[in-house]
């Protein structure tokens, strides 16, 4: 099977699924898998909404005629930097991952700056491999309560796509399978790596120089163990 007719077939099984649970409650909402399809825009485009680009007029349009927002869940807040506002940061829930967690749209100057967004179906990390290929680098690091280690966080750089993808692994297993689950995508500006760190920094989103940024990535060795910072 192809990787597109994959890609369909998953949504169809995923729709499936859902339908017992919204037997009754009209019409079913919309699973989002433009990652892997590529519908209706490649990367770092989103549902028509593009970083770097689209205004907040076209942003607050999306927020209230999209099917894929759930409007009760809807909330936003000022966005600081060196304790000045330069814009606001607005929150919501997909109408089918609630629970998954808060998508956000990054607006500054009246533009949209960056998107996080949380995945509608478990995203593997071998689907997303196949769909465009390797990471160029990756990080990873513990992430932990005091001295006891909870977890290890990762994220996975695209940046001539203009995203990067987080995955968050068992602190005792820090190991990559194609199984592995993305929690959540980051769509920015598509850029050579180096210009794409800076303009993390430049956007606020991580703190530090370009040579901390680099300094922290580690070259792409395929699925097994990780090097942690």
């Amino acid at each position: 099977m192809s990787p597109r007719k994959g890609v369909i077939a998953e949504v169809l099984v995923y729709s499936l699924a859902l339908l017992p649970i919204l037997a009754g409650c009209g019409e079913s909402p919309p699973l989002d898998m433009s990652l892997l399809t590529g519908e209706p825009c490649e990367p770092p485009c989103w549902q028509g909404l593009t970083p770097g680009e689209s205004t907040l007029q076209e942003v607050n349009e999306f927020m209230r005629t999209s099917r894929f927002v759930d409007p009760q869940t809807v909330d936003r807040s000022q966005l600081d930097r060196g304790g000045q506002p330069v814009g606001l940061i607005i929150w919501w829930l997909s109408t089918v991952g609630g629970g998954r967690g808060y998508n956000s749209f990054s607006i500054e100057d009246g533009v949209l700056n960056y998107m996080t967004i949380y995945p509608d179906y478990p995203l593997t990390l071998e689907r997303l491999i196949e769909r465009y290929g390797p990471p160029e680098k990756y990080v990873a690091g513990l992430r932990g309560w005091g001295f006891v280690p909870l977890d290890v966080a990762v994220t996975l750089f695209y940046p001539t796509h203009g995203f990067t993808v987080d995955l968050v692994l068992r602190a005792d297993d820090a190991t990559l399978q194609p199984q592995s689950k993305v929690v959540s995508v980051w769509y920015f500006r598509a850029a050579p790596l180096e210009r794409f760190l800076e303009l993390r920094i430049e956007a606020g989103y991580v703190s530090g120089t370009l040579e901390s940024s680099l300094e922290s990535l580690h070259d792409w060795q395929g699925y097994g163990a990780l090097d942690l910072d």
